[in-house]
C-alpha cells in the first residue's frame, strides 16, 4: 500500500512538470497539451520500472519460475576421501532437476552463464548474492543454490535474503577435509647482485595440523624451508624466510611450494591449485624506481640522487663509471656492495620509472645512448651538442664563463615551485649549451649576470616520454650552500613533478605489464609508441599458443591463459626481435579460504523471504516498457519540430 501510495504522488508530480512545462515555460503551440501528455507518459513508465511491479503475464502467471543456482566456482573441483568432488555431485543432481522443468545457471563471480554446467568450473569467486539478485529480477520465484558452502559474501547473502521476494533452498555438496594453500608470495628485487633477499608468505588452511611447509625454489633448485603455523580455518598465517644469495643477476623466478613428509603435496588434499605459487625478482637492478647514471661523475649525483628519491617517493640507486664496463653502486659503503657491469647497469636504466643520466658525451657506450634516447622518462646532463641531438635539443658549445640564474622566473611547468625561491646571489653555473633553435626556457641564465638570457634547461614533451634535458654544469654548487640548498630543492622537485605526471608514456622494451599473471586475467602488455606493427608470440614448451599481430603503442592485452610457465617474443614485421623474455599465469587461488559456512543457507531453506509476494513476471525483464519510452520520447522531438519548438 505504500509503495502504491509512493507511486501515485511521484507520478502526479512528474505529470503536473509535463503540463507546466508545456504550459508556462515554452511557446504555446497547438500541440501543447498533446506534448506534454506524450512526456508525461513517457515519465510514468520510467518510474514504473524504477517501481518494477510484477505483471501476471510469462511465467509468472502460471507455476512459479524455477531456477537452481549452480556453484561454478573453482573450490568445487576439490576432491574427498573417496576421489569425488562437489561438482560431480552437484552435476548430477543439476541434470536431474533440469529434467523437471528447473533452470540451471551457473554463478560465482557478477556473470551468470546457462551454459556453466556444460563446463569445468573456473570462476575465481563464490558470489552468490549477484546470482539472487538476478534471478530475483528475472521473474524467479522459488532458487535452489547447489554450492560446496564456501560463500565469500555472506552479508551480502543475509541483506539480499531480507529484501528479495524468492523462495529458497540450498543443498550443500562435498565434505570438511584437511586442505592448506598458499596465499600470497613475493621475493623482492635486490639492487646488489651479492645481496639476500627475504621472502614473504602468506599461508592459509584448514585442519592442516599445526605447521603448514613450504619449501622455496630458484630457477627450479631447492633454496629454503620454511615452517608455518597453521592457522584457523578462514584465517591467514604470515612469514617470511631468508634466501641465500642468487646465482645470477638478473630477472630470477622463485616458486614456493607446499610439502609434504618431505615430499611436494602434489594436491594430496585434494586441491592443488594453491599449492604452488611464483615470484620474480630482479638481481642487481630494482625496476620501476630511480636511477642514476653518471657516465663523467663529479659532485652533482652525490646531491642530486637523494633530492629526487625524497620528492618522488621512488627507490633510488645510482652508478658512477669507473671504467670499461665498470660501474660503482653509489651509497654508503656497507650498502652499495662490489663494482657491477654494464649489463646490470643497462638493466636497472631500462626498468626505471626516472632515469638520470650524467655526464653524457658522444663517446658514450652505444647501449646508454638507446637507452636515453628511447622510450621514458629522462633527465640528461649532455656534455656537447651532439649529446643533446641524442633527446632532440639542437645546440652550440658549449660557452664558458660564470652564468648566473636570472631572478625573472619565466612562465613554465615549474614555474610554480621556484615561485618565491631565493635565485638571487646563487653559485654561477658553467659550460652552458646554447640552443641554436627557439626553446620555451623554464630558467634563465646570464653571462656574468649581464648578458642576453639564455635557458638553463629544456623540458620536452617528446611521444616516447617527457624529458629535462640540462644545458648547464654545476648545480651542485647551490646544493652545497646553506641558502642554496632549498633552491635545490625546489628546482629538481618541480622537474620531477613536471615529468612523473606523464602518464602517457610507453614503455622502453615490449613486455607483460606483469611477470605473474593472476589466474583468469587477459595478458596485458606494454608496447613503444613508435613502433608501427608488431608480432606477439606467446610460447609453452614447444608449443606456440598465441600468435597474434597487434598495432605498437596502442594498449594491448592478450586472452587469459592457462596456469603455466611461458616464453614470449615481440617481433617486427620483417621478423627482428624487439623483445623477448618469460612470465607464469599463476594458478593460486583464494577459492579455499573462505571456511565452509551453510548457517545462512540452513536458516533460509523453504522460508519465504518477503512472504507471499505476486505472482508474474517483473516488469524490467520484459522489452515493451523500455520500446515504449524510446516510441515517446523520439514522437515528442519529432512534433516539437513540427510545432517550431527546438
Amino acid at each position: 500500500m505504500t509503495r502504491a501510495l509512493l507511486f501515485g504522488v511521484l507520478a502526479s508530480v512528474l505529470i503536473a512538470y509535463s503540463f507546466w512545462v508545456y504550459t508556462r515555460v515554452e511557446l504555446r503551440v497547438a500541440a501543447g497539451r498533446w506534448l506534454a501528455g506524450v512526456r508525461a507518459l513517457a515519465l510514468v513508465v520510467v518510474l514504473l520500472l524504477l517501481f518494477n511491479p510484477r505483471l501476471p503475464v510469462g511465467d509468472g502467471a502460471g507455476a512459479p519460475a524455477r531456477w537452481v543456482l549452480l556453484d561454478a566456482s573453482l573450490s568445487m573441483t576439490a576432491t574427498g576421501v573417496d576421489g569425488s568432488s562437489a561438482w560431480d555431485q552437484a552435476l548430477e543432481r543439476a541434470d536431474a532437476l533440469a529434467s523437471d522443468g528447473w533452470r540451471v545457471v551457473g554463478f560465482g563471480d557478477n556473470d551468470l552463464d546457462d551454459a556453466s554446467f556444460e563446463t569445468v568450473p573456473s570462476r575465481m569467486e563464490s558470489r552468490l548474492s549477484p546470482a539472487l539478485a538476478a534471478a530475483a529480477e528475472s521473474g524467479a520465484r522459488e532458487v535452489r543454490v547447489l554450492t560446496d558452502g564456501r560463500l565469500e559474501d555472506g552479508v551480502a547473502v543475509r541483506s539480499a535474503l531480507e529484501a528479495l521476494p524468492v523462495e529458497l533452498s540450498a543443498e550443500v555438496f562435498g565434505e570438511a577435509a584437511s586442505h592448506a594453500g598458499i596465499a600470497r608470495f613475493h621475493v623482492p628485487d635486490l639492487s646488489r647482485a651479492d645481496g639476500t633477499p627475504v621472502a614473504e608468505l602468506e599461508v592459509f588452511g584448514e585442519d592442516a595440523g599445526d605447521s603448514i611447509y613450504v619449501e622455496i625454489l630458484e630457477e627450479g633448485q631447492p633454496v629454503a624451508m620454511v615452517a608455518a603455523v597453521a592457522p584457523s580455518a578462514g584465517l591467514r598465517t604470515a612469514t617470511s624466510v631468508a634466501l641465500p644469495t642468487p646465482t645470477a643477476a638478473g630477472r630470477v623466478r622463485y616458486t614456493a611450494r607446499l610439502v609434504h613428509d618431505g615430499q611436494p603435496s602434489g594436491g594430496l588434499d585434494g586441491f592443488s591449485a594453491d599449492d604452488e605459487a611464483v615470484a620474480f625478482a630482479n638481481v642487481g637492478f630494482e625496476e620501476g624506481g630511480l636511477v642514476v647514471v653518471s657516465l663523467r661523475p663529479d659532485w652533482e649525483p652525490r646531491y642530486l640522487m637523494p633530492v629526487l628519491g625524497e620528492v618522488t617517493g621512488l627507490g633510488a640507486s645510482g652508478y658512477l663509471r669507473a671504467g670499461p664496463d665498470r660501474y660503482l653502486p653509489m651509497g654508503r659503503a656497507a650498502e652499495r656492495g662490489g663494482v657491477v657491469d654494464s649489463a646490470t647497469v643497462r638493466r636497472a636504466a631500462s626498468g626505471a620509472t626516472l632515469l638520470v643520466v650524467h655526464g653524457l658525451h658522444e663517446n658514450a657506450e652505444g647501449w646508454i645512448q638507446t637507452v636515453v634516447s628511447g622510450p621514458g622518462r629522462r633527465i640528461a646532463f649532455p656534455g656537447d651538442p651532439r649529446a643533446a641531438s641524442l633527446l632532440g635539443v639542437e645546440a652550440e658549445g658549449p660557452q664558458a664563463g660564470e652564468w648566473y640564474v636570472s631572478p625573472d622566473v619565466p612562465t613554465s611547468p615549474i614555474a610554480g615551485a621556484l615561485a618565491g625561491a631565493a635565485l638571487d646571489g646563487l653559485p654561477p653555473l658553467s659550460r652552458l649549451l646554447v640552443p641554436t633553435t627557439p626553446v620555451v626556457p623554464p630558467l634563465q641564465l646570464q653571462l656574468r649576470g649581464a648578458g642576453a638570457p639564455e635557458s638553463a634547461f629544456v623540458l620536452s614533451a617528446r611521444s616516447e616520454g617527457r624529458a629535462a634535458i640540462v644545458l648547464a654544469s654545476g648545480f651542485w654548487r647551490w646544493a652545497m650552500r646553506d641558502d642554496g640548498s632549498e633552491t635545490y630543492r625546489r628546482l629538481w622537485s618541480g622537474v620531477a613533478g613536471w615529468l612523473l605526471t606523464d602518464r602517457g608514456m610507453a614503455a622502453a622494451e615490449p613486455r607483460p605489464v606483469r611477470w605473474v599473471v593472476a589466474r583468469g586475467e587477459p595478458i596485458e602488455w606494454r608496447m613503444p609508441v613508435d613502433t608501427s606493427r608488431v608480432r606477439i608470440r606467446v610460447e609453452l614448451g614447444d608449443s606456440v599458443v598465441r600468435d597474434t599481430l597487434v598495432a605498437g603503442g596502442a594498449a594491448v592485452a592478450l586472452e587469459a591463459l592457462p596456469p603455466s610457465p611461458y616464453r614470449y617474443a615481440v617481433l617486427t614485421a620483417t621478423g627482428d626481435t624487439l623483445g623477448s623474455g618469460r612470465f607464469d599465469v599463476a594458478s593460486t587461488t583464494l577459492e579455499m579460504l573462505p571456511r565452509r559456512d551453510t548457517s545462512v543457507l540452513q536458516g533460509a531453506a523453504g522460508v519465504a523471504t518477503r512472504g507471499d509476494a505476486p505472482a508474474g513476471s517483473p516488469l524490467r525483464t520484459m522489452p515493451w516498457p523500455y520500446l515504449l519510452v524510446i516510441t515517446l520520447l523520439c514522437g515528442e522531438w519529432i512534433a516539437r519540430r513540427r510545432s517550431g519548438l527546438r
